[in-house]
């Protein structure tokens, strides 16, 4: 049986199914709405589900993925092909916790400062699959799994919530995540409920490391950011522009990441010798933002927009913000890109960086500079990008 969930999951069954031609397959396609799929093996079942927040077509998908694994047979393989996105398109909540609730409770991690380990953290105990469940689940004699990671230095259990990976954390890490950024007493009474029995021990905890079911199981990662780091300085070096990878593991608030870039900027245009010699700098990551307002933006577009005024009046420096999978929060762009002109053109255009910042409206700042970094969706996601390029 072939499994593929996540952002790359089209082009990931695709790839598979052509290796696999002429065996025995059957299997399920989760893949995002909206989103083109293409031609797929009639012996492949399609759904749409949503993302970052479940919808009612991915509790369906998840159902049907439940009942397909626990039917399996001994002599059988199940091939998963998994990445980021499918722990909220294949939403499948513990009995008692609504999908009504489940989408509350996904909202309020995605507008806390929370970061991904965390947010994971919490989808794992509130999953029939995630957190190795799925594991527990099926019969077949060996699971594969395929992984695409958009995470930080690729954390097996993080990547998708870890749907074929045992658990090392419990409810209680889950519910500290939660009263650490302030949402416990406001996140569903079922969430709530569940959760504080697994406290108790009142519930199965999600199966742990040295759980013997999953000797029969291999991971491997396939790519991830490191990967789309490799990719960006061999496209600057065929342009001819000399490039240093920084980091592809980097890790902080949208706030904090725009200050840095823009201090590398800064420093990079009038090094001495303090900072690498190169036209340009390449970093990979992810950050987060805490949303308060209601603008329309993301992480990346934040993030660029924390360093147009770091970086007014600068020559000779671009920075460029980008969400590999081509889509950036709530908006329909990547990122963006700034430079030391960005603010004085917002100027003219009596735009404030703080007050878009203060509504989370990122999107539209740069929308009226025409500086949004427009790709559509990429079919893929392995985190976030960000470029400091020097240029004439």
């Amino acid at each position: 049986m072939l499994l593929s969930v996540g952002k790359a999951s089209a082009p990931m069954l695709v790839a598979v199914s052509d290796i696999l031609r002429g065996f025995d397959v059957y299997g399920v396609l989760v893949a995002p709405r909206n989103e083109a799929v293409g031609v797929v093996d009639e012996r492949i079942e399609v759904f749409r589900s949503g993302h970052p927040v479940p919808d009612r077509q991915g509790m369906i998908a998840a159902q049907h993925v439940i009942d397909a694994v626990s039917r399996m047979r001994r002599e059988e393989l199940l091939i998963c092909l998994i990445s980021g996105g499918a722990s909220a398109m294949l939403p499948a909540p513990p009995d008692g916790i609504s999908l009504a609730d489940l989408r509350k409770l996904t909202t309020q991690l995605i507008m806390s400062k929370a970061t991904i380990h965390e947010i994971n953290t919490v989808r794992r105990h509130v999953s029939k699959l995630n957190g190795g469940r799925l594991v527990k689940l099926c019969r077949a004699s060996e699971i594969l799994s395929l992984i695409i990671s958009d995470v930080p230095r690729d954390p097996l259990p993080d990547i998708a919530s870890g749907l074929t990976v045992e658990d090392p954390s419990s409810y209680k890490d889950a519910v500290e995540v939660l009263k650490s950024h302030n949402l416990w007493a406001s996140i569903p009474k079922s969430a709530r409920d569940h959760l504080s029995r697994g406290v108790r021990h009142r519930i199965p905890d999600t199966p742990k490391p040295g759980d013997p079911a999953f000797l029969r199981v291999h991971n491997l990662i396939i790519a991830g950011n490191r990967t789309a780091c490799i990719a960006a300085r061999r496209s600057l070096t065929a342009k001819k522009v000399t490039s240093v990878t920084l980091s592809s593991s980097a890790e902080m608030d949208a706030q904090e990441m725009g200050r840095f870039l823009a201090s590398l900027a800064t420093e990079h245009e009038r090094s001495n010798g303090s900072v690498p010699r190169a036209e340009a700098f390449i970093l990979g990551g992810e950050t987060t933002v805490e949303v308060k307002g209601r603008g329309m933006g993301g992480r990346n577009q934040e993030t660029a927009l924390w360093a147009v005024d770091k970086i007014a009046g600068l020559e000779g420096v671009a920075i460029a913000t980008l969400g590999t999978d081509g889509i950036d929060g709530s908006s329909t762009a990547a990122g963006a890109l700034t430079d030391g002109d960005s603010a004085r053109r917002a100027s003219e255009k009596r735009m404030n960086p703080p007050t878009f910042l203060s509504r989370n409206d990122s999107y539209h700042f740069f929308r009226r500079l025409g500086d949004n970094i427009i790709t559509g969706p990429t079919g893929t996601n392995v985190g976030d990008l960000y470029l400091i390029v020097a240029h004439e």
